[in-house]
């Protein structure tokens, strides 16, 4: 089950050969929808959808088969369609396809442009988002995405190990090493293992281990990541990974659970955890927003969405908030570095909102999706508000 990323996105837009197909639909984890084939049936509707997009742009009818050739061999995948999440979206063009199960649900949504579109899934990338919850117990690693609404198990046991005894194995550790001789440091203080070393300095050195080789797996999925990680377990566990992560946005405070098996099955963690990041959140947005009205209207801001879109092309926007709404349809011309509105959609056209986000993610910038999560400022008509970096 993937997550998507910025890194996703920068593909996705490196891709983008000839017509792009975007595809999103809600789906169901569980229920009569799936036992039903709810999900399968709205996305084969989809892509009749699509179809009749492709006729429009005129493309022959063998093309067409080719384009839609990944999106039928998803819908033919029982299997596929008995493992989905809260949204799907699927992005295809010529000779590529990929796919994304997500944390929230997504509207019934197709476009054929001459590039992806991406606004539908800004939630999850923006910074009031979502973020991620890892739960340490020596007998089972978790590992969650969420959103304020939602909650999900990540398979991450190709990455890490499920359980202390196989993160000190010599098959992860390493024939060559000696666990059971040496010294180390923690926190400035040398902890002897080995001969002469006590039973409580061997059981640290058993958990630091354990700890560091689970964020050594988990880089392979967050370290490209900026959402904020909760951990939650036993305090001295929560400790020891925090001090030899190499993630930079971990959640100053953990949530503390009890050392049983039961404790990482996600029951109450999602709650628990809302009570630690939803005031991050919320003080990171009026942080933000509170830079953007002291310099309002000094030539470093803008809410004009043309303008916005030229400058996040140019890399110069460094907090964006966006208002939900419809596409504003338009195009950006590079040799005059400027962009135009046009009031129905063109061939050609990209949503200039959909462009000024995906470039103000993709060179750095913060992307607030406003009245996402109960964080929101006053909306007064506007679909943007941009502050610069310069």
């Amino acid at each position: 089950m993937a997550l998507i990323s910025k890194k996703d996105i920068e593909k996705l837009l490196n891709v983008q050969n000839g017509l792009c197909i975007s595809i999103y639909i809600p789906t169901h984890r569980n229920g009569t929808e799936v036992l039903n084939g709810q999900d399968s049936k709205l996305f084969k509707n989809k892509i009749r959808e699509a179809r009749t997009l492709l006729e429009r742009h005129d493309v022959p009818d063998a093309e067409i088969e080719e384009y839609l050739k990944p999106a039928e061999e998803l819908l033919d995948d029982n299997n596929f369609w008995r493992h989905q999440s809260e949204g799907l979206a699927v992005f295809i063009t010529k000779g590529f396809s990929q796919h994304f199960t997500l944390p929230i649900a997504m509207p019934e949504m197709v476009y054929v442009l001459d590039q992806f579109y991406f606004t539908p899934i800004l939630p999850v990338l923006s910074q009031n988002g979502r973020f991620f919850i890892l739960c340490l117990n020596r007998d089972k690693v978790g590992f969650y995405e969420a959103t304020i609404e939602k909650i999900r198990p990540i398979d991450i046991s190709s990455f890490v190990p499920e359980t202390m005894t196989k993160a000190l194995s010599p098959e992860v550790r390493g024939h060559d090493q000696d666990y059971h001789t040496g010294t180390s440091t923690v926190n400035g203080v040398n902890i002897l293992h080995g001969p002469g070393s006590t039973k409580g300095d061997e059981e640290h050195e058993r958990v630091r281990e354990f700890v560091i080789e689970v964020d050594n797996g988990l880089q392979q999925i967050l370290h490209d990541a900026h959402e904020p990680l909760v951990l939650a377990g036993v305090d001295h566990y929560c400790s020891l990974y925090r001090s030899h992560s190499k993630y930079k946005n971990i959640v100053p405070q953990n949530i503390h659970i009890n050392e049983n098996a039961d404790a990482v099955n996600g029951n109450g963690i999602h709650e628990k955890a809302l009570a630690v990041v939803r005031p991050l959140m919320q003080q990171n947005h009026t942080d933000s927003l509170a830079r953007y009205e002291n310099v309002a209207g000094t030539g470093v801001t803008s809410e004009d969405i043309a303008t916005v879109a030229a400058e996040a092309v140019h890399g110069r926007v460094d907090t964006l908030f966006i208002a939900p709404g419809e596409p504003v349809w338009g195009t950006y011309d590079a040799k005059s570095a400027t962009a135009v509105v046009h009031d129905t959609y063109h061939r050609g056209d990209d949503d200039l909102i959909n462009l000024a986000a995906i470039k103000t993610l993709a060179q750095g910038g913060k992307v607030f999706i406003s009245s996402y999560n109960g964080l929101s400022e006053v909306n007064d008509g506007n679909n943007v508000k941009a502050l610069f970096r310069y």
